[in-house]
């Protein structure tokens, strides 16, 4: 309880600067309140469900501190396809270099040569033989004391870390410089605490940097962007399709937009010789056109 009650208060000072809560956990006026309202049966009952309690707590402290809480609007930023492709590539320049073979092999075994105890430098001679063409892992354990093998492994773990960070930091910098030209705000996001020490940039450099993600350019910057995306409360609209007027003398393939003069605007769903089935608001219609031959 005082572990929760420490971390509750750590965060309202942050959110309602400049508040200082150094010596409210022992203030007489807080404890005292807070202990009438806990005692008070009809807000805190303790022979309740205890899964009930935590709700019971802070509705109590926040009472206590005579704060009033309100729900986030939605600020959710909606940007066109185009915007997100333009992020894309941004995101994509900058890793395909940054993790491009062989640099990204060279650049791994000389940061970690330089970090390695000067006995294991034989040993880590042989490891970094047998690394892959991206030094992320090894192709083939070669004969090395075990000692050697551990503190070289955790070496190399570091700094493949630190080089994909390097690169995803340089990348999302890229991809803010984009959004910017878009939307300043949205851009600011990327850097604002969304926990209450982390940003969007940092857990998706975080995210990057596990092991389910691939260390290829192309997952790297997928990743990166689905974080932002998340994180930063971004929106893509889709692509809009160009409305084709329909026409019997025509060809069409599923997922056309076509306009029918009776029917209005519908989709393709399904085409077989001279026939297409197209999904129209009042339902399906099947039509002529000229089939692929």
């Amino acid at each position: 309880m005082r572990s929760g009650l420490d971390g509750v208060l750590a965060e309202l000072e942050q959110a309602f600067a400049p508040l200082d809560i150094s010596d409210l956990p022992e203030d007489p006026n807080l404890r005292s309140t807070l202990a009438g309202m806990l005692d008070d049966k009809l807000k805190f009952d303790e022979g309740g469900p205890r899964n009930t309690r935590l709700q019971q707590l802070s509705d109590s402290l926040v009472a206590t501190l005579s704060l009033t809480l309100f729900d986030e609007p939605d600020r959710t930023v909606t940007f066109a396809d185009e915007v997100r492709v333009a992020v894309a590539a941004a995101l994509a320049g900058v890793v395909d270099i940054g993790l491009a073979v062989p640099q990204i092999r060279e650049t791994i075994i000389a940061k970690a040569r330089e970090l390695i105890d000067p006995r294991h430098a034989a040993a880590f001679g042989k490891i970094a033989a047998q690394l892959d063409e991206r030094a992320m892992r090894i192709v083939r354990q070669p004969k090395v004391p075990l000692e050697a093998d551990q503190a070289i492994q955790k070496v190399l773990t570091t700094v493949r870390h630190e080089v994909v960070e390097q690169v995803a930091r340089a990348a999302i910098d890229a991809a803010q410089q984009v959004l910017a030209r878009a939307d300043a705000d949205a851009a600011a996001r990327i850097d604002r605490p969304i926990t209450l020490r982390m940003t969007p940039r940092d857990v998706a450099i975080r995210r990057v940097n596990e092991a389910r993600v691939p260390k290829t350019p192309a997952a790297v910057a997928h990743s990166l962007l689905d974080s932002l995306t998340e994180l930063a409360r971004l929106a893509w609209r889709p692509v809009e399709q160009p409305v084709r007027v329909y026409g019997a003398s025509q060809t069409f393939a599923v997922g056309d937009v076509v306009e029918h003069p009776k029917f209005g605007r519908g989709s393709v769903i399904s085409s077989a010789l001279q026939r297409i089935e197209v999904e129209f608001a009042d339902g399906r219609h099947t039509l002529a056109h000229v089939g692929r031959k």
